[in-house]
């Protein structure tokens, strides 16, 4: 039996595969339907029937969440599960995301339902999960006291910054992205100015769609879901990693526009 059903909307699914996978390794299985549903599947009997299979119910709540249709839809019916076996056996939990709260869909749950909180700023779900343990009947409030995060810090970056965008055919025949690229560093004090390159040069990127693809997928669902069966794939992309970021180094910062590029960053950053 599946342990929670994470209910939530597509545009939250960035934190969702976060939360997901803080909670798999604290042992807890959840299902999330951007990741359970295949191409094909009749979405409503799906979703319900993992609804009800499920030990417990969880939905993010959030701004994008209090559109979506959909889960309106899987609330009421988690509620209706729990009607029918209690809510010891059956708990319901409401996440709030930054403070937000179901507001009329409140009137679900026939009284004011107990949230538990999620930050998104850095370390705020960290800090949730010891609460969603509880809520789950995992731990007691008093098994791990919650630990305070530290406030983040602001940072500075230094940015590659695209403009011009359109498409480049190499002599080969092969079509590849091109833009305008300088760089510009982002003071992290407000009271600082941003500091762009003088210069500023045509990048080419040296890898296609196919390349770019095999990064997303292992850097966003071979590193939430990496199965034995996925293995090979994940072998032959990591023995390209370094020659790939080599490429794009290079790419990005051509060696003869790179000191000259960054010259008068350094220089004016040394003087502010």
């Amino acid at each position: 039996m599946t342990q929670v059903f994470l209910s939530h909307a597509t545009a939250d699914d960035a934190v969702v595969r976060s939360l997901r996978q803080a909670l798999a390794d604290l042992g807890q299985e959840v299902w999330i339907d951007s990741r359970e549903l295949r191409g094909g599947d009749l979405l409503w009997p799906v979703v319900s029937q993992a609804i009800e299979a499920a030990a417990a119910y969880a939905v993010l709540v959030s701004p994008n969440a209090l559109l979506s249709r959909w889960v309106g839809k899987e609330l009421r019916h988690a509620l209706t599960i729990q009607g029918q076996r209690g809510r010891e056996r059956y708990p319901v939990i409401p996440l709030s995301l930054d403070g937000t709260q179901l507001g009329v869909l409140e009137d679900f749950f026939g009284e004011q339902p107990a949230y538990v909180p999620i930050s998104s700023a850095p370390g705020g779900l960290d800090a949730a999960l010891h609460a969603i343990l509880v809520a789950l009947g995992k731990r007691l409030p008093e098994d791990v006291p919650p630990q305070a995060q530290p406030t983040a810090e602001p940072i500075e970056d230094l940015v590659l910054e695209l403009t011009d965008l359109r498409f480049h055919e190499t002599p080969e025949g092969i079509r590849r992205p091109s833009a305008r690229a300088r760089l510009v560093h982002e003071p992290a004090a407000a009271n600082q100015r941003e500091v762009a390159s003088e210069h500023s040069w045509r990048l080419i990127a040296p890898l296609g769609p196919i390349e770019a693809d095999d990064i997303r997928w292992y850097l966003e669902d071979y590193a939430v879901w990496p199965g034995t069966q996925f293995q090979a794939r994940a072998r032959r992309i990591e023995a390209s990693l370094t020659r790939w970021g080599q490429d794009l180094y290079q790419a990005a910062l051509p060696k003869e526009r790179h000191w000259f590029s960054l010259i008068p960053v350094y220089k004016t950053l040394k003087y502010m």
